[in-house]
């Protein structure tokens, strides 16, 4: 029974950290992301 306990547990801290990774990489992509496209917006040059 305590084997199982500590299985569990060790499942249930992979579960977490790998939930926040998976959040903590993707809002790091995000980011950069925005900032490719912000100088991509700003190399544009203006025409009229």
């Amino acid at each position: 029974m305590i084997k199982t306990l500590i299985r569990l547990k060790i499942l249930k801290f992979l579960l977490i950290s790998g939930v926040s990774a998976t959040y903590a990489f993707k809002k790091y992509c995000g980011q950069k992301n925005k900032e490719k496209v912000k100088k991509d917006n700003k190399q544009l040059p203006l025409t009229r």
